[in-house]
């Protein structure tokens, strides 16, 4: 009995990952673009290219287009700021090395400004206001769920060259690798507590039981998770290690269960 719900469910999470999880990520991205239609979200847009990050802002009756080829940490590096009018007509272009973006008034250091073909390094840093700030820019790519598979790999290498973190896309991908034996486990685990309990049990028991072993393994999975982010441990232990813990547990169960 226990080998087939094994089996079973290791296939069923290889198709829920291959086929099942590839559509609704394609619906939900479908979601979020229909949802922008209908929002004010479109006039601020942040993404991340082989080119680097790209960030489209409005404020009052001027439009932005930056460029930044990495992020590192509170700073933009190598930044290029185009400055339009609300008709997109070009007012200026401003260059720096460096920016500060910490909080929504960013600090630009020693820039390079262009007007009208006419181009003046300030030795001074300026300012300017943007709806953007690290946790803004942080919180616009956290939509992992809206990509596949193979979108999450190029946007992991497109992160990787911008030099922004990817913790949170490794470990999205190895919670989405881990899932087929995740659900394997979780069906044999279930299968030890049944066989080992009596008919003779209350239905309340039954009830407690479940709810207190389901918040016991979330909470058992969110603190290796927390130590993976503090970088207590390794990110793929904070998956992986949970995973083998269980089958250890799982292990002396069936051994339990073949002594009877």
């Amino acid at each position: 009995i226990i080998k087939i719900l094994s089996f079973t469910s290791i296939i069923l999470g290889i198709f829920l990952i291959l086929i099942f999880y590839q559509i609704s990520s394609q619906i939900k991205f479908l979601y979020f673009d229909l949802k922008n239609d209908y929002s004010k979200d479109d006039k601020y847009l942040a993404v991340i290219t082989e080119n680097g990050l790209w960030i489209k802002d409005e404020l009052g009756d001027k439009k932005y287009v930056i460029n930044a080829s990495k992020i590192n940490g509170n700073y933009l590096e190598n930044v290029s700021i185009a400055e339009f009018d609300l008709n997109f007509k070009l007012i200026k272009m401003i260059e720096s090395n460096k920016v500060d973006v910490s909080s929504k008034e960013w600090n630009i250091f020693k820039p390079t400004i262009s007007i009208n073909n006419s181009t003046k390094i300030l030795q001074n840093d300026i300012s300017i206001f943007t709806h953007f700030d690290l946790k803004k820019i942080n919180s616009m790519f956290r939509n992992l769920s809206s990509l596949n598979i193979l979108e999450l790999n190029k946007l992991k290498r497109d992160y990787e060259d911008l030099g922004y973190s990817t913790f949170e896309i490794t470990s999205h991908l190895n919670r989405l690798y881990s899932f087929p034996v995740y659900l394997s486990i979780m069906s044999v685990f279930s299968a030890i507590i049944m066989l080992n309990i009596k008919r003779n049990k209350p239905m309340i028991y039954h009830i407690i039981s479940g709810v207190l072993l389901s918040v016991i393994i979330y909470y058992f999975y969110y603190l290796f998770n927390l130590l993976g982010q503090n970088g207590k441990i390794p990110l793929l232990a904070s998956t992986w290690l949970p995973l083998l813990l269980l089958m250890i547990f799982i292990l002396i169960g069936l051994v339990r269960i073949n002594e009877k």
